[in-house]
């Protein structure tokens, strides 16, 4: 039983051992590093074709041939920030998909925010008002309501003997 077992084992052993199979590991692993940088490229990057859509959401040829050119820059080393510099220089700042938080572009990132918490003050005070409101209202027609005030209950009882 033994022998059959380290008749299976070592064949698989030696395949795994031989240096090609290490060297192809370690390709697959850098594709898929270059892969999951060209994906954020692709988020932060704006179709030229159409300048509406990220350019990882769009598939015309115009942006087919952006993502093969990514590809081929990061094959050929260039860093995340060297591919976005070049395409920035090619388009300008409108190809980035999210402005650069620097500058009057800085207003996007603080007003909306700001707005955020302007508008649920708003609510806050409104709702607040609202219910302080209702209940000082309730209290005052509560105590004054015709069941308890004998001047409205004896005017109902006079119309109520009127239709009898």
């Amino acid at each position: 039983m033994r022998r059959t077992a380290l008749f299976f084992i070592l064949p698989v052993l030696v395949f795994l051992s031989t240096p090609g199979t290490a060297v192809s590991q370690a390709d697959a692993v850098v594709d898929e590093a270059r892969e999951r940088i060209a994906a954020i490229v692709e988020e932060q990057l704006i179709a030229p074709c159409c300048w509406r859509a990220p350019l990882s959401q769009h598939y015309s040829g115009t942006a087919e041939r952006m993502k093969e050119d990514l590809r081929q820059m990061l094959a050929n080393g260039q860093t995340q920030e060297e591919i976005i510099d070049h395409y920035k220089a090619m388009y300008g700042e409108r190809i980035l998909s999210s402005p650069p938080n620097a500058g009057f572009n800085r207003m996007a990132y603080l007003f909306t925010p700001l707005m955020f918490l302007v508008g649920a003050g708003v609510i806050f005070i409104t709702l607040r008002r609202w219910r302080t409101g209702r209940l000082s209202r309730g209290d005052s027609e509560g105590g004054v309501g015709p069941s308890t005030d004998s001047r409205h209950r004896d005017r109902i009882d006079a119309e109520l003997n009127a239709y009898d």
